[in-house]
């Protein structure tokens, strides 16, 4: 099972503009989720862990830090040797995979938009923008 991405953000009775008239709100938490269910194989060789490090580190340094992004090579060999014997890498053969968004789908609208604003006061811009197209 892979944990979420993004753990989600609690979502205040406050946001909700209709609590003013009738107060039957309770707080909540809004979030979005996949769980990927399969086989494991845990990988414990020189080879299968270098391999691991390397498709991981490329593909995110170069979404980080671009032209500049680390590379394996620019640690010391007997350093990278240590790190690679602190790690196990895995793979895993994906069985069955299970989606969930919980986005407060089951407000009105006024409501709903209430909910996306109170992300957006407080710092969620992602989650607020991913509720927000669920309404498009």
């Amino acid at each position: 099972m892979e944990p979420p991405a993004n753990p989600g953000r609690f979502i205040s009775p406050n946001s909700y503009p209709s609590k003013l008239e009738h107060h039957r709100h309770v707080p909540t938490w809004n979030y979005q989720v996949v769980h990927i269910h399969g086989i494991i194989t845990f990988q414990h060789d020189e080879r299968s862990k270098r391999a691991a490090i390397g498709l991981l580190t490329r593909d995110q340094e170069r979404r980080v830090n671009g032209d500049k992004a680390w590379r394996m090579a620019d640690a010391p060999a007997d350093y990278m040797l240590d790190m690679i014997g602190k790690i196990v890498a895995f793979r895993i053969s994906v069985t069955r995979t299970v989606a969930k968004s919980k986005l407060s789908q089951n407000r009105d609208q006024r409501d709903f938009d209430g909910a996306v604003e109170g992300l957006r006061a407080h710092g969620d811009q992602a989650l607020s923008e991913r509720m927000a197209a669920t309404r498009r």
